[in-house]
Parts: C-alpha cells; structure tokens; sequence
C-alpha cells in the first residue's frame, strides 16, 4: 500500500511540474432564518436557507513567458437540500480565457456582468443572503450567459481598471426589445474601477447598454427588461484616519428600459444604498449596517419603493470561519403594497448563521 501511494504522490509531482493544478474552493453558508410577513400577507415562516453556498475549481496555465490560460467553473450547492436532484448543481461563473502579462484577461463564457461587480462587500452587508441580499431591491444584479469580456491589468493604467464584456443575445426574447439579439455584443456592460490601497479608498463606475434586468417594483411582469444603467460606488477605510477598522461603502444607481413598453411607459428605476462595518480592534468581532432603497417610476402611475434597513454582527474565528447574526427589515411603499395585492407593508428577519470557506 505504501508502494503504491508513493508511485501515486510521484505521478501527482510529475503531473504539476507540467500542468499547474487546478484550485478547489468553494464555502457553504447557512443560515436559520425567522422571517416574519413573509409574503407581504401575514404569514411567518423559519427557513433554513443556503445562500448561495458554492463549489468551484479554477486555475491558470503558463504557455509563453507572456500569455497564459485562465478558467473558472463555478456551481452553486444547495446546503439546505430544497433543490431537486437535478438542480443540485446551479450554474454560476464558468468560463475560460487568456491573460496577457501587464495587458489584460480576455475569457469567454457565463460570469457576472461588470455593472454588478462594481458593487463589492462595502455596498452590501448581507451579500449572498437569500432574504436579505440587495438583489431584492434593486436591478442590475445580473450573470450573463454568451458573453465575451476584457479586463485591463491595473498595473496597465495606473490603479484604474478597465473592463468590458459583450453579451450574444442568440435570438434570447427579453421584454421591450424591439432590436434584433442576434448578432455581436446584443447586451454590453462596462466598468472602470480604481482602488488605492495606501489612502484606503476605492471607487468604480459602471454602464449596462441593453442588458436583462428585473425590476422589484413591477408586479405586472416577471420577464427581465432591457435596460439601460449607470451605476456608481465608493467606499473609504477610515484606518488610514486612526479609526482602525471602519469602512464606510456607498452606491448609486439608476435604470430605465431601453425601448418603449406600453404596459410600462416611462419605466425608470432610481436606486441607492448606504453601508458601515466596523471590525474592532482586537478582537474577533465585527458590527455592520445597511440602508438600501429602490423607487420604480412608471407614467401615470404613483411610484413604488421598497427600502430595507438593517443590522449584522460577525464573530471570526479565523479567515476561513464566521459566525454571525442578522436583524433587518424591508418594507413597502403604498402604491407597491397595493400593486403586489399585499395585505402588510413590513417583513422582517431574524436569523443566525455559519459560513466556511475553503
């Protein structure tokens, strides 16, 4: 037996000296979640929720002293079990592509959009929370499928980075779009980000031109809209003032469909969200706030919003360990009360929960 593990570790070493190997990641996070209202209807429920819990491999290949190839193959796991066997492995980012030293990454395959990769931890403190997370608000929070992107090396432009990606429509019917989704860069997303380290402070600011995009505050459809959208984020690390350990994030947005839809003229969505963390020093404890909103407005008709607020703690046993809490609340406008036929403007959740990383 220790013959053959021996010969095994051997062909394992000759493997990686000419193939990097690839890297397993991936983190489960669960959470036990008391949500009350919530179905805007009265009814209280505890869930035990995944939260986008995931597995992937990814890797980078060496082939010339200046290109490599690169790839990633990412699948959310549902840790809770709700899924269907069949559903069990959810397509994420999955893709493959080719960096060139100092210049950039070109890849080609499903990933997300760089308008929703401008929003980093500091714009949302409950990211990935199956209730909570800002894709509940607000639009923009899009994977795209056929895509094919560009990322500049921050080293090429001095701390900015550049980053495109054209989105093959493939004949794909999204509502409003009264222009062909057959050829090149049917959906295009941009950004532009900058990060400085040494002041503690990041910015980025971020286009989609035609892009899918759901919209929280229409009842009268479920199809995701072609839109147009700006975005802008910002964050500063306030240790770089004495306060060790407090970040302050910010973001704004806005997004309006990108052809006329009688159903829904003028459609516009205006969205923006305030966030703090504070790691104390010390020790092993983090405390974080949000405000997040999202006001839809169509023509003719009173505008919707829908806001949340709330609160986390962290306790970090390690960097790959957490335990952590969570109290928030959403909360319903009128006019969207009135349009999602609800009876009670107010959701809240408690909830408390585990995340590995690994």
């Amino acid at each position: 037996m220790k013959k053959l593990l021996l010969a095994a570790a051997i062909a394992t070493l000759g493997l990686s000296t000419a193939q990097a190997a690839p890297t397993l990641y991936g983190k489960i996070n669960v959470t036990l979640d008391q949500i009350d209202n919530e179905d805007f209807n009265g009814h209280n429920e505890t869930q035990l929720n995944s939260n986008a819990s995931r597995i992937g491999v990814k890797g980078e290949e060496k082939l010339t002293d200046n290109v490599g190839v690169v790839y990633t193959a990412e699948w959310e796991i549902s840790a809770d079990g709700d899924e269907s066997d069949a559903q069990t492995f959810k397509k994420r980012n999955l893709f493959a592509g080719l960096k060139f030293k100092d210049i950039g990454t070109l890849k080609a395959g499903i990933f997300d959009s760089y308008f929703k990769t401008a929003a980093g931890n500091n714009q949302d403190i409950f990211n990935d929370h199956s209730v909570l997370d800002m894709t509940s608000i607000l639009g923009g929070e899009e994977r795209l499928k056929n895509s094919v992107g560009f990322e500049t090396d921050k080293k090429l432009l001095g701390g900015l980075q550049f980053n495109v990606m054209a989105q093959q429509g493939e004949d794909e019917t999204l509502l409003g779009n009264n222009s062909e989704r057959d050829g090149f860069g049917s959906s295009v997303s941009t950004s532009l980000t900058y990060e400085n380290k040494d002041y503690g402070f990041a910015a980025a600011v971020a286009g989609n031109f035609g892009v899918g995009q759901k919209y929280n505050g229409v009842t009268e459809t479920s199809s995701k809209i072609a839109s147009n959208a700006i975005r802008v984020t910002g964050s500063y690390d306030f240790s770089k003032l004495g306060v060790n350990g407090l970040v302050l994030g910010g973001l704004w947005q806005t997004s309006e469909a990108k052809d006329d839809i009688s159903a829904l003229p003028g459609l516009k969505e205006n969205a923006y969200s305030i966030t703090t963390a504070y790691a104390i020093p010390s020790t092993p404890w983090k405390v974080k706030a949000e405000y997040v909103a999202a006001t839809t407005e169509i023509d003719n008709v009173a505008d919707r919003k829908i806001d949340q607020y709330g609160v986390g703690v962290d306790y970090n046993f390690n960097k790959q360990t957490r335990f952590y809490g969570v109290l928030a609340q959403q909360k319903l406008n009128n006019a969207l009360l009135v349009a999602k036929g609800a009876t009670d403007n107010k959701k809240t959740v408690v909830g408390l929960g585990m995340e590995y990383s690994f």
